[in-house]
């Protein structure tokens, strides 16, 4: 077998770049102009019918691309949320969730402002995969925290997703999200990769925290037989789909409730079927359609949500020119004025708290994906010669690598002798980002404009090494036949791994009155934002409609995620 064709074993050296390496400064705000991502672009793939109103089918994909840019900016908010991915959709929709359920008449005004596109940043730029883990890591957490807290890790990851699955099959978004269940399958490159597995599974099977049937392990023959693949593996439950999509469905259901009518388009609703995670063991926060009286209907709604996309905030302070609203946030449009302030910024956190600037605050690090064709088809569509391609999502090298093979557009027909090509499947592939290590692994850079050279070639070589016959070798620096859209983004990484969420403390450690923070979740947010953003939400209700209580973190909340104690 040829030299393996990216590093292994990378990973501690570069978390060990945290103890030695420090920014020039906090982080700039997004770019302008980043790379287009198939997620947000899909027109420039094959996979993607061709209009010549919308080449890249940027429009059609992101109705919300441009809400708000134009225009008058909303002047004042109760709340105001920074940043429209993941993160502040989710803050968005739990509010909203909680202001319609109270009967006590009591309103909420909620705007979120976006620098750029809407979902234009890590969330619409990332693997698109929705998997808990399940044992991974867990060696490490027992060393750090007690039993219950480290169970929390991982119950925090089955809550999201399965919270997510609920959401996408109560609304019938299944088709639209494009929503796989095909598992998630994890190659152990080495052996010191696979006794590290091994070990954290045994640990997390003894502690209660995952069953031996959750988790199927496979030798290198196995998997060779299976998959194509010479190296031994692990499978669990997983899924993916489309974040834009499903980030998309989720500003609508915010921002009109349970039973308005959409922007985007309506699709077939899931099967039955449950998949994946049970969501019979979801810890609230899901929603359900209320009825409603006449006079009820005829009423203002108790929640409203504004969208301002391209409207950067360059700096927040105390508002000097009224009591009625504590902060004044400064945009690139004018100034808005809100009580309380959430910051779902992620990467950029730094940008407008300084003092979060460094390895112990948020570091913007750059990873890369490509969308590149496979050389065969689906087992189960009947792909000849037994050396087809499964569902399965993937990842592998400490996850410094991660693919998954689309589905097929549905405007195609497997059959279409005039698209022979969407016989086989586009695979979208990240990583590659140890390439980068002489330049510090992507580190402290913000500009998702450009792209790594070096994590280019090693992306066009990893699969077609891995799964030989299977999949384009590329060998040849910049050979670009199979790869069909490129992209980078810009992750929000922490020393710890975990994210900030709660109250913002400042440079003193002292608390900021009315600001919060859900940001920082390391290249790891699908399966943790969500849950996190549910307790954020809860935590910002309670101190604006009842002060005088006592909040309680939910309990699938890891505790050392929070800013305080409680």
């Amino acid at each position: 077998m040829s030299t393996f064709p990216l590093p292994l074993g990378a990973y501690a050296a570069f978390e060990a770049l945290f103890d030695t390496t420090a920014p020039t400064g906090p982080a700039s705000l997004p770019v302008p102009n980043p790379t287009r991502a198939f997620w947000t672009h899909p027109g420039l793939s094959k996979d993607w019918p061709y209009d010549e109103n919308d080449p890249e089918g940027n429009k059609r994909i992101n109705p919300y691309a441009k809400e708000g840019s134009e225009g008058a900016l909303t002047q004042n908010a109760d709340a105001v949320i920074i940043g429209a991915g993941i993160s502040g959709i989710s803050v968005a929709l739990e509010l909203g969730r909680l202001v319609r359920e109270q009967r006590n008449g009591q309103k909420l005004k909620v705007v979120i402002l976006e620098a750029r596109d809407f979902c234009s940043g890590a969330t619409g730029r990332n693997g698109g995969h929705l998997t808990a883990a399940i044992s991974h890591n867990y060696s490490t957490l027992a060393k750090m925290y007690e039993p219950e807290e480290v169970k929390r890790c991982f119950l925090l990851e089955r809550h999201t997703v399965s919270s997510i699955l609920a959401l996408i099959e109560q609304n019938g978004w299944g088709e639209y999200v494009n929503l796989v269940e095909g598992g998630h399958n994890v190659l152990l490159f080495s052996d010191d990769e696979e006794k590290t597995a091994k070990e954290d599974w045994e640990m997390a099977v003894e502690a209660g925290v995952v069953t031996k049937d959750q988790i199927t392990w496979l030798t290198k023959d196995a998997t060779e037989k299976q998959y194509g693949a010479s190296y031994p593996m692990w499978r669990s439950a997983g899924h993916n789909l489309w974040p834009l999509k499903l980030v998309t469905k989720m500003f609508e259901l915010a921002r009109d409730g349970p039973s308005r009518n959409s922007k985007t388009e309506d699709f077939v609703g899931l099967a039955d079927t449950k998949r994946g995670w049970s969501i019979g063991n979801i810890v609230g926060g899901l929603f359900t359609k209320q009825t409603t009286s006449q006079a009820e209907s005829n009423a203002p709604p108790p929640y409203e949500l504004v969208l301002h996309t391209h409207t950067p905030v360059h700096s927040v302070q105390r508002n000097r020119h009224s009591d009625e609203y504590k902060w004044e946030l400064t945009t690139s449009r004018g100034a808005i004025y809100a009580n309380k302030i959430v910051y779902a910024t992620n990467a950029y956190t730094s940008h407008l708290v300084s003092h979060l600037t460094g390895p112990n605050g948020i570091v913007p690090v750059r990873g890369q994906v490509v969308a590149i064709r496979a050389l065969v088809g689906y087992t189960d569509e009947g792909w000849p010669g037994g050396d087809g391609l499964s569902r399965s999502g993937w990842s592998g090298n400490e996850g410094f690598e991660y693919w998954f093979p689309r589905p097929h557009p549905r405007s195609s027909t497997i059959m279409d002798d005039n698209r022979p090509e969407l016989q086989k499947p586009l695979i979208i592939l990240g990583g590659a980002r140890e390439t980068t290590k002489d330049r510090g692994y992507g580190m402290y850079e913000t500009d998702d404009s450009v792209l790594d050279p070096e994590a280019s070639h090693g992306l066009r070589t990893f699969l077609g090494h891995v799964f030989p016959g299977r999949f384009p070798s590329n060998e040849q620096h910049g050979n670009e036949d199979d790869v069909e859209v490129e992209w980078s983004g810009i992750m929000g990484f922490t020393k710890s791994g975990d994210p900030f969420v709660g109250r913002l403390k400042d440079a003193n450690g002292d608390v900021v009155e009315g600001q919060y923070i859900v940001a920082g979740f390391t290249g790891h947010g699908m399966p943790r934002v969500y849950g996190c953003a549910q307790a954020l939400a809860s935590l910002v209700w309670r101190d604006i409609a009842h002060p005088e209580t006592t909040w309680t973190p939910p309990d699938f909340l890891p505790r050392h995620y929070l800013t305080e104690t409680f």
